[in-house]
């Protein structure tokens, strides 16, 4: 698999004397969809908050591209940070800007290209994730919260980012939807050779997109493993979790 791109060692995080995060050991190498499952309060987005280097650890390391984030001044974060996109649970579109501008926030902030030039690459990545020109000029407010979903992944995938990271990106959205922002997940990778990692409660999307699964409960990473494997889990608490998971698909068929 070659050297991994997200190396965290022996992390722990405290928060008001409560434990949140218990001694995770993982690495996610280049170019795999590596999902975050668990239930709620388990741990899944302190995790990824650790590996896009908003929190820093109590204890233990995260290393991203071979550098300690926890070493790293705000400036070299920041660089860090051009690597990686993030997927918000919510969106997190900023309300008073059209489609195209939070698009293309980043060419807005990091850049000096004229806005039709910036509006034009909006419109380019907005294809590329299934929207078409019709909605560069709307506002946030006027989209569905799949499309809101959509946008926000276009937004992430403008700075060429390496790393995408996606927080809860089927919460909320119908089940149709959810299957959609599923294969979009798998195609962009599949286009941009970007590595991803997925926060998620959704079984289903889980076992449907990801290369590996990491099982978190109670801030403890109990299980790491493919689909197939994490299926077959002898472990109680990652079975139990996986059979009421999937009770919708079993249904569905």
């Amino acid at each position: 698999m070659g050297e991994p791109v997200i190396r965290i060692r022996n992390l722990r995080k405290v928060i008001d004397g409560r434990e949140i995060l218990k001694g995770i050991n993982l690495d996610i190498y280049e170019g795999e969809i590596f999902v975050i499952i668990g239930g709620s309060g388990s741990g899944k987005s302190t995790l990824l908050k650790h590996i896009v280097g908003l929190w820093k650890p109590t204890e233990g390391c995260v290393c991203v591209f071979g550098q300690n984030l926890a070493e790293l001044d705000e400036q070299e974060l920041d660089k860090i940070r051009l690597k990686m996109g993030y997927v918000f649970q919510e969106g997190a579109l900023f309300d008073f800007l059209k489609v195209w501008e939070n698009v293309g926030f980043y060419y807005l902030e990091h850049t000096n290209l004229p806005k039709p030039v910036v509006r034009k690459k909006a419109i380019e990545l907005l294809r590329q994730v299934d929207l078409d020109e019709k909605v560069a000029d709307l506002y946030p407010s006027q989209l569905s919260g799949g499309m809101k979903k959509r946008v926000s992944t276009a937004r992430a995938i403008a700075g060429e980012g390496r790393i995408i990271l996606y927080d809860e990106p089927t919460s909320g959205l119908d089940p149709v939807t959810s299957r959609n922002i599923d294969r979009l997940i798998v195609s962009l990778r599949d286009r941009l050779g970007s590595t991803s990692v997925v926060v998620t409660h959704d079984m289903i999307s889980a076992v449907s997109i990801a290369d590996r699964i990491g099982f978190i409960y109670k801030g403890e990473l109990l299980e790491v493993g493919t689909p197939e494997q994490i299926l077959n889990s002898k472990n109680p608490l990652v079975r139990e979790f996986v059979e009421k998971g999937l009770y919708g698909l079993k249904r569905e068929r």
